[in-house]
């Protein structure tokens, strides 16, 4: 054993995982590589739907199954007799924590409510995680990574403005999912920590579509801003775009009070990913600087760009005097000029290269 995972902070924390699929393993995963000891419950036969899904080796677990439960032990088990739910009970007694995100109701039909469970074991934590809130009327309706951004507001925030383009637009990140995951993980760790001072266990629950709620805030903001204002200056299709009473998809816009955009590197006729996003903040140095850095400094004095108000009413106008420098070279050369963070996430044989 290192020395890393005998100073774990969950280290001695038992957690029941009766979990599947992708959001309540994000969060028992989490909790695992924090240090506690997870006890994954499977279906028998089959077990977790993800072990067979997406197979990419014959004869071997799946890749989507393996991301999501390394750390973990694994238990098949068939509640339903006498014999198994006797096994889940003894689990539970000697348990720190009991996670489920099974169908909404079916724990406490199986005979593992949070009512139950707790004359079982007092100082048991345990956490549900659902579609939506307890007081939703979708409450007891499943939900899925796209229903969950979609319900959450993300989807409708994300897209393009214009052509077949303009549709709600899932994220490729799980919003949904593995989001709800970690904000699960924080609530337990703060049920824990409450354990410490009153000697007892707490039943948290969260919902996938509060989680993807919480991640759209600045959205929310941006809406209220709308109510207020009319209209937001400092999103992308400003000031052409005909405002109405919901905020315009983000397309590729940083969304604050700078100018951020996607722009083509060199070789982004044959690379689907040789593109860098840069940030200008509203300051006039630093609009001179870039200028400068791109070798135009007569854009500094452009009257069009001479300060925040005129560069948010030309942004049009900036994008494309932008990329006529950033297509000269690529991505890592632009990082080394233009100076910042690059972040090459290497998936298969693609790199995907971002500068910010």
């Amino acid at each position: 054993m290192t020395e890393q995972s005998e100073n774990a902070p969950l280290k001695g924390i038992k957690v029941v995982d009766w979990t599947q699929v992708q959001s309540g393993p994000s969060c028992t995963q989490l909790l695992a590589w924090l240090g506690a000891e997870v006890i994954k419950i499977e279906r028998t036969n089959t077990g977790d739907p993800t072990r067979n899904e997406l197979l990419d080796i014959k004869d071997s677990w799946s890749l989507y199954y393996l991301q999501l439960n390394a750390n973990k032990k694994s238990l098949t088990l068939d509640i339903k007799t006498p014999e198994g739910q006797k096994i889940m009970y003894d689990l539970l007694k000697k348990a720190d924590v009991f996670v489920e995100n099974i169908r909404p109701g079916a724990a406490t039909r199986a005979g593992f409510g949070w009512e139950k469970v707790h004359e079982l074991n007092p100082r048991l934590i345990m956490a549900s995680l659902k579609g939506f809130n307890k007081g939703s009327r979708f409450a007891n309706v499943k939900a899925f990574e796209p229903v969950a951004q979609s319900a959450g507001g993300a989807a409708s925030a994300t897209g393009w403005n214009e052509g077949d383009a303009n549709i709600p637009t899932q994220s490729a990140a799980a919003l949904g999912d593995s989001n709800s995951g970690m904000h699960l993980t924080i609530a337990i760790l703060a049920a824990l920590l409450q354990r410490e001072h009153t000697g007892k266990g707490s039943y948290v629950y969260q919902s996938m579509q509060d989680a993807v709620i919480n991640l759209c805030r600045i959205k929310l903001r941006d809406q209220l801003m709308l109510d207020n204002l009319g209209a937001l200056p400092f999103y992308a299709v400003y000031p052409n775009y005909k405002w109405g009473k919901a905020i315009p998809r983000s397309e590729n816009s940083e969304g604050g009070q700078v100018i951020g955009w996607t722009y083509k590197a060199k070789g982004w006729e044959m690379d689907p990913n040789a593109y860098v996003y840069i940030v200008i903040q509203n300051k006039n140095k630093s609009w001179e600087t870039i200028a400068n850095k791109m070798g135009h400094p007569e854009w500094a004095t452009d009257e069009r760009f001479k300060d925040w108000e005129h560069r948010q009413l030309h942004k049009q106008e900036i994008y494309p005097l932008i990329e006529s420098y950033t297509k000269n070279y690529d991505k890592y050369e632009l990082t080394k000029k233009l100076g910042g963070l690059t972040c090459t996430p290497r998936v298969g044989n693609q790199l995907w290269g971002y500068f910010i």
